[in-house]
């Protein structure tokens, strides 16, 4: 079924929404990818999504023989585009003994596409799960490692 105007402008607007939790919670913790970065990249993922369904429906209305089109195609170029987006905000510090920093960073703007790719499917549910799941694992994950820090250091371990 082809995607309405005013049906693609709600789906694209609700990934924006969602995105923005997320990159919110980014900003708020001075993390190197931001809340716009977020919210571009929900819009983008969910754009590029609803006109390929959008094509993929026309083509196959009108019985193009020569037209063949595979949407889940984009969703696979889309992941793996905003899997190198993601990878961007991955650095290792050499001076610091090699450690990785903004792995988290970096599969959250992952997870930001899915949120895209679920609302352009129109699967709204699944994209509130979604960013509700990665929003308390943003969150508590950072209380948890903190905890863990500190009671490391009060052992004299850290």
């Amino acid at each position: 079924m082809i995607t309405t105007f005013p049906e693609f402008c709600l789906r694209a607007g609700i990934a924006v929404l969602f995105a923005t939790a997320l990159g919110l919670e980014r900003s708020f913790k001075n993390k190197p990818v931001g809340v716009r970065a977020f919210m571009m990249i929900a819009l983008g993922s969910a754009c590029f999504t609803m006109i390929t369904m959008n094509f993929a429906f026309g083509a196959f209305a009108t019985s193009e023989s020569s037209v063949s089109v595979d949407p889940t195609r984009v969703i696979q170029g889309v992941i793996g585009g905003i899997g190198f987006l993601g990878a961007g905000a991955i650095m290792s510090d050499k001076s610091d003994g090699g450690t990785v920093r903004g792995m988290g960073t970096g599969a959250a703007v992952w997870t930001v596409g899915s949120i895209g790719v679920a609302c352009a499917l129109d699967y709204m549910w699944e994209a509130g799960f979604i960013t509700a799941v990665a929003f308390a694992i943003l969150t508590l994950a950072s209380y948890f490692e903190q905890r863990a820090k500190d009671i490391g250091d009060a052992d004299g371990k850290g």
